[in-house]
């Protein structure tokens, strides 16, 4: 049964997340391409008998829920099917991440194996995308460096010998090569052979080096913060991707969407103050990653595995779509040179001039 607008909330009381006498209202939450997604609101106060199960807290005592269900074809331009399983990988991501950093993540309130709909907590009220803030030009560097610390302590917690049996749970690679190999490195290689052996040896590395417990997702989209700039509040969301698998992936998932902001906004009047302020937010975060004993600390992989991405969000089957064109190329070409080992380093990656006048990059 696929879920609606007009159904959620009647399913909720179904699975006894909601009493029945407990009204709700239920909308949908848009921006996600992989499925559908609803904030289900209830209000125990205005009704009698208890709630179910406890959901996020709002005003007055309201209870919030998100509602997931994952379509088995990703809402983009290429032809993109996933497993629909990707949702009991997420349920069983997001109990044993919020084992570890229950502060940075929502609340798994129920699964339903049969329907593959996961239940949650929403976030607190007037919380938001991590992907808008950059996006407007407003970097937090104390974000990228909680995100660090976040992602160096899943690492650390998760990698092998010390959990090997948890682990080996996450061992099939199908849903990772659905969402993140074919669509990504192996599309790029198609439409780019020129690197196409510099992308697919990226590839080699992320499904042969199996490590540790990888999110898969870890990028500013799947970030939401605290607007009003409390400390370390951010909740990192989205685990259906999470496997048994390199390190060197979730690094440079959030380096390369840091690197597209500073190549998309470079151009504004202050626009290399704010790539200065997302090349240091990107520093903060790899500081914490490894202070708090993240496994990828190798700043060639990591530098390389960016430009495989930065690659794949021009040439791939999701393409940024914020960018322009003379930015794609810009993307283009700095990934060309990071995926075969034409930078430095991590600072490499972000621009010092505006778009237009680098000349490196055509």
């Amino acid at each position: 049964m696929r879920l609606s607008e007009d159904t959620v909330v009647a399913y909720l009381r179904d699975r006894g997340v909601l009493a029945p006498k407990v009204p709700a209202t239920a909308s949908v939450l848009s921006g996600g391409v992989s499925g559908a997604t609803f904030l289900v609101i209830a209000d125990p106060d205005r009704a009698d008998g208890a709630e179910g199960a406890d959901g996020g807290t709002g005003p007055t005592g309201v209870r919030t829920y998100v509602v997931k269900q994952p379509l088995p074809f990703l809402a983009v331009a290429d032809e993109w099917p996933a497993r629909v399983e990707r949702a009991g990988v997420e349920a069983a991501a997001l109990r044993w991440y919020g084992e570890l950093t229950p502060a940075h993540l929502p609340r798994l309130v129920d699964y339903d194996p049969d329907g593959f709909v996961l239940t949650m907590t929403a976030a607190p009220p007037g919380w938001t995308e991590w992907r808008k803030a950059l996006l407007a030009g407003v970097v937090d560097v104390a974000a990228g460096a909680t995100l660090g610390r976040v992602l160096g302590a899943w690492h650390a917690a998760t990698a092998e010998p010390v959990v090997g049996e948890r682990l080996a749970a996450y061992g099939d690679l199908t849903m990772f090569v659905e969402l993140r190999g074919n669509p990504y490195h192996r599309t790029v290689a198609a439409r780019r052979p020129d690197l196409a052996a510099a992308v697919l040896g990226c590839l080699d590395e992320l499904l042969t080096r199996p490590r540790c417990l990888v999110h898969g997702d870890f990028s500013p989209k799947n970030v939401l913060v605290d607007p009003a700039g409390a400390a370390g509040g951010l909740w990192v969301l989205d685990h259906e991707v999470a496997h048994a698998g390199n390190p060197v992936f979730d690094v440079a998932f959030m380096l390369h969407h840091l690197v597209m902001k500073g190549v998309h906004l470079a151009d504004l009047a202050d626009g290399l103050d704010i790539t200065a302020r997302l090349a240091r937010c990107a520093e903060a975060f790899r500081t914490a990653y490894a202070a708090a004993g993240g496994l990828a600390v190798d700043e060639e992989a990591v530098v390389r595995h960016t430009g495989a991405l930065l690659l794949a969000r021009v040439h791939g089957k999701s393409p940024a779509a914020y960018l322009t064109g003379e930015e794609a190329a810009a993307v283009s070409a700095l990934g060309a040179r990071a995926v075969v080992g034409g930078l430095g380093g991590v600072a490499d990656l972000f621009p010092r001039t505006p778009v237009g006048e680098d000349a490196g990059r055509t």
